[in-house]
């Protein structure tokens, strides 16, 4: 097969057609009606402008039609043809529907000829298509139907990847499989028997789709569209078609849209030499820089309503029409170029059903408008995509309530602008995961349901949707049982664990890439959890790892408040990242533990040294050292054991006291408790006006204490209150703590990484005064949970409250029989912390550190504050909101309160109503706290993502749930 580049047409322009007047005037002197069949009226719909002579009829080649009965005496016969009433069907080759209701009603059908569509069809045959017309193909095989070698002997080892094509052409995909070696061949062989299937290396670039006509005296190429194939949101199959989005010569790589254009030229020239008339479409994949055909659709395609709004903003005729008339006519009139505008690329989406199931209500078809969460529709207006603005989208309904099988299609989905990224196998945009997952009709499983398809997951920037057909199931499944009765208990092959971790590392992109494709507030019933997760212990396991990853995903994980949402302003949310969720991974599979040097070396180095860059970041001083915990309540139980032990000489003192601020963290009781300390013992002083940690009122404290025979030994400070973010007088309070011999702990689990930035400089001296220090990273440092960490101004205090040896029964526990490291030299953090054995945290941050920078990290930090400082601008504006504390870490509680309150309004009451339909609504989360007694609204903004747009966007919400009181 020739490797030449296709040279372009010599016609001028993006796309190519006949003038639209000069169409329009010969349909009519020719036809008094045309009639498109199909179940959606989507490519009818589309032919603008309106023509009187046109309309539709739900024909489908998938929902039978009853056999006229022949006529009986009396009875007149079908009538004939009439020349002048013609029909055209979406693909008349797959069923007979098309041609009995012609029959019956006396259309004539336009569809081309059936022996040239079933050649062209065949994934087989179509490669002598191609050879004719000149076209590069990628490199492929011919597997007979019989007389079959083994598939090794097929398999080419210089391919990483191949395609198995069965030689039927299909709407869903299901003749086209991806396979990764000879034993997914031989699977697919055993699956398709007794017919050829074609194998061709795969070729990983972007896919493309050129819609032409083929006349009786030449072939016109129209438009160029990007081919959205098998994507896992929409399809059950990796080959099942998804959509498409127009392109224009400049969306593409130098030279592919003269390429794309030329090529369906230069196939149409064959197909009309072989007697094809009408419209088909040519399916062409980018490979090193050439594009190379993979199949020809010889029938009209979802994407001509497409095309013919492209058409229309041209000043074309229409593709139906051209259809029409390359039938109708001895010579198509002169061929015209139309550039497509600047901003024309409409797109479209097509929902599959992902399994056998029964659909309830699905939604009618029209144009809807969607505003957040909320769609609303179908409105009023003409259902033509050009002329839909940024927030609609037109629904065309396909399928009907009741029964669907994996694969059928659910609705056409149209937008006015584009769904995904130019690339070979895209993600969709939030935007448009969000209008699939707003219009989705219900569904529930049906009875022939109970397996999922299996997922067949391929490297990331190729082999995103990751779906098999159910057929391969059986075969994949014994070849794996022959492979896996030869491993070691609880162990996969290498093939099965990398599908499984392809599977899952796309399942986290999928995550991470749309935070705003689900509700931010979702915490479904019991009940329903039970349902759908509670069930008896598995006694023999599964060999579908990706469909339990799925399972567990959707219906365990994903069925949770989106703290990583950009409208979550409740709690103070971790938001993770990416490198964090890699690095827990690998320290899972590496069974990380730093504990014992022996054991551990490299992972304890690892945190040695990620605690020493937080130090810098904080600006403490060198000596200080500590250890990760899991969070800032084992963080604060650590330092308190310490302080204990070290003031109190490690024995019970029923006279000891600990003092803290109302305001402190309940894990500060919780510590005392754990510590043997009773409630007595733990003085909640109130806090000042400002809701800080009075100093003054803490010495007067402390001294009257001692006065009447206590014992005073550690005051906890605040840097940054859950409910408001206050920061406690820390360098007061360490003055207090100096002059009083007490231990200093201070709380930042919050607020200590503003220590990092500008605005938090100021903090540095009194961080370092502290005797211990207790930071969360996976707060506003970004980190997934769970990473907390304490930070002590003395570090080798730890080990004496902590060291192993210190509390050995006897003395069989283990040693290393050898040195590790030169004597003093070897840190087992065992000895530093409660935990013996202790996963490797710190690696998550030591990821994200030297994959962004701690300058990145800065700016994340700076721009909540921002951000919270942008709120409360907006609430002091409002004539009916009330700034109750100011932003403080990215903290601020406010109220509604409207203008006209009378005086038995329940202002703490309205706050708890606003909060629950805010959060009922399902486009953001915004709780409720207590300050002085009242109850107000509280809002975080620590999430990067988040905008000022979405701060807005919730106090709309605020206003319109308070006036609605």
């Amino acid at each position: 097969m020739s490797e030449r580049v296709i040279p372009a047409p010599q016609a001028v322009g993006d796309i190519e057609g006949i003038d639209a007047r000069t169409g329009l005037r010969l349909l009519a002197g020719l036809v008094d009606e045309v009639v498109w069949l199909d179940h959606c009226p989507a490519v009818s719909a589309s032919f603008q402008p309106t023509s009187p002579w046109l309309r539709h009829e739900p024909v489908s080649a998938w929902q039978p039609l009853p056999e006229p009965p022949e006529p009986s005496p009396g009875r007149q016969p079908c009538p004939p043809p009439d020349p002048r009433r013609v029909c055209v069907s979406f693909a008349p080759e797959h069923g007979d529907n098309a041609r009995i209701w012609a029959r019956t009603h006396g259309y004539r059908l336009l569809a081309p000829d059936a022996g040239v569509t079933a050649w062209a069809a065949d994934k087989v045959s179509a490669t002598r298509l191609f050879a004719e017309a000149d076209i590069p193909v990628p490199p492929f095989v011919v597997i007979p139907a019989t007389g079959r070698e083994p598939a090794e002997a097929y398999w080419n080892g210089r391919w990483p990847r191949a395609v198995a094509q069965r030689a039927e052409n299909n709407l869903l995909g299901r003749g086209t499989v991806p396979v990764d070696g000879p034993s997914g061949l031989r699977a697919r062989l055993e699956a398709w028997p007794d017919e050829p299937v074609k194998l061709s290396r795969f070729s990983p670039g972007i896919s493309l789709t050129v819609t032409a006509c083929a006349g009786p005296d030449r072939t016109v190429v129209s438009a160029v569209s990007h081919q959205l194939v098998g994507l896992p949101e929409l399809a059950a199959s990796w080959g099942a078609h998804c959509g498409n989005q127009l392109v224009g010569p400049d969306d593409l790589p130098e030279g592919l849209y003269g390429q794309a254009r030329a090529a369906a030229y230069h196939v149409g020239e064959v197909l009309r030499g072989r007697g094809f008339r009408g419209v088909f479409g040519l399916d062409l994949v980018e490979d090193g820089g050439r594009l190379r055909a993979v199949e020809v659709n010889p029938r009209f395609q979802t994407v001509v309503s497409l095309v013919q709004t492209a058409e229309g903003a041209t000043g074309l005729l229409p593709s139906l029409g051209l259809h029409v008339l390359s039938f109708l006519l001895p010579a198509l009139p002169p061929p015209a170029a139309g550039r497509l505008p600047a901003g024309l690329r409409p797109s479209q989406l097509v929902v599959h059903a992902r399994t056998d199931s029964v659909v309830r209500r699905p939604p009618l078809t029209g144009r809807y408008r969607r505003l957040g969460g909320a769609v609303t529709g179908p409105l009023d207006g003409p259902p033509v995509v050009s002329r839909l603005t940024d927030d609609e989208a037109l629904w065309w309904a396909v399928a009907h309530s009741g029964p669907v099988t994996a694969g059928q299609e659910l609705a056409l989905v149209q937008f006015p602008g584009p769904v995904a990224e130019l690339l070979p196998r895209p993600r969709l945009r939030p935007g448009a995961s969000a209008w699939i997952a707003a219009l989705a009709p219900d569904a529930e499983e049906g009875d022939g349901c109970t397996e999922k398809n299996d997922r067949n997951a391929e490297e990331e920037e190729c082999w995103h949707d990751r779906n098999a057909w159910k057929d391969d199931r059986s075969a994949r499944q014994d070849d794996d049982r022959r492979t896996e009765d030869e491993l070691p208990p609880l162990r996969l092959d290498e093939r099965r664990m990398r599908e499984a971790g392809r599977h899952a590392i796309d399942l986290v992109i999928d995550r991470m890439t749309n935070p705003g494709s689900r509700p931010p507030c979702h915490a479904p019933s019991p009940g329903t959890l039970r349902v759908a997760l509670d069930e008896p212990l598995p006694e023999h396991g599964t060999h579908d790892l990706p469909g339990l990853l799925d399972h567990v995903t959707e219906r365990a994980l994903a069925e949770a408040t989106r703290l990583d949402h950009p409208r979550c302003f409740a709690f103070v949310p971790s938001t993770g990242n990416f490198p964090a969720v890699l690095a827990d991974a690998l320290a899972s599979a590496y069974l990380s533990v730093p504990g014992a040097w022996l054991v551990g070396a490299g992972p304890t180095q690892i945190e040695l040294t990620t605690l020493r860059w937080l130090k810098t970041f904080l600006g403490l001083p060198d000596g200080h050292g500590g250890l990760f915990v899991s969070g800032g309540s084992t963080a604060n139980l650590t330092c308190l054991a310490v302080a204990r032990d070290h003031r109190l000489d490690g024995r019970p003192q029923p006279h000891a006291r600990l003092y803290c601020s109302s305001q402190a963290h309940p894990s500060v009781a919780q510590a005392a408790h754990l510590l043997g300390l009773t409630r007595e013992q733990l003085t909640v002083l109130p806090p000042d006006d400002d809701l800080r940690l009075d100093a003054d009122a803490l010495a007067r404290r402390i001294g009257g204490d001692r006065r009447a025979g206590l014992r005073p030994f550690a005051v906890v400070a605040t840097l940054g209150t859950t409910g408001t973010g206050t920061v406690d007088p820390l360098d007061r309070v360490a003055d207090v703590c100096q002059e009083e011999g007490l231990w200093l702990h201070v709380d930042g689990a919050h607020g200590a990484a503003v220590a990092g930035t500008p605005r938090g400089h100021h903090l540095r001296n009194a961080l370092g005064r502290a005797d211990s220090l207790t930071v969360d990273p996976h707060k506003w440092l970004f980190q997934p949970y769970e990473i907390g960490c304490v930070l002590l101004r003395r570090p080798e205090l730890l080990p004496e409250t902590f060291g192993v040896a210190r509390h050995a029964l006897d003395q069989g526990y283990l040693r290393p029989a050898h040195p590790a490291a030169p004597a003093g030299e070897e840190v087992n953090l065992s000895d530093y912390g409660p935990q013996q054995s202790r996963g490797l945290r710190a690696l998550k941050l030591w990821l994200s550190l030297k994959t962004f920078g701690a300058a990145a990290f800065r700016r994340a930090i700076e721009q909540g504050a921002d951000l919270a400082e942008y709120a409360a601008g907006l609430v002091e504006a409002h004539p009916e909101l009330e700034l109750v504390t100011p932003p403080s870490l990215a903290i601020l509680t406010f109220r509604y309160r409207p203008r006209d309150a009378p005086a038995t309004w329940d202002a703490d009451a309205a706050q708890a109503h606003i909060s629950q339909r805010v959060c009922a609504d399902g486009g953001a989360v915004l709780l409720t706290t207590t300050v002085r007694g009242a109850t107000v609204l509280r809002m975080c903004t620590i999430n990067p993502t988040s905008t000022r747009a979405d701060v807005a966007y919730v106090l709309d919400l605020v206003t319109r749930y308070g006036r609605d009181i």
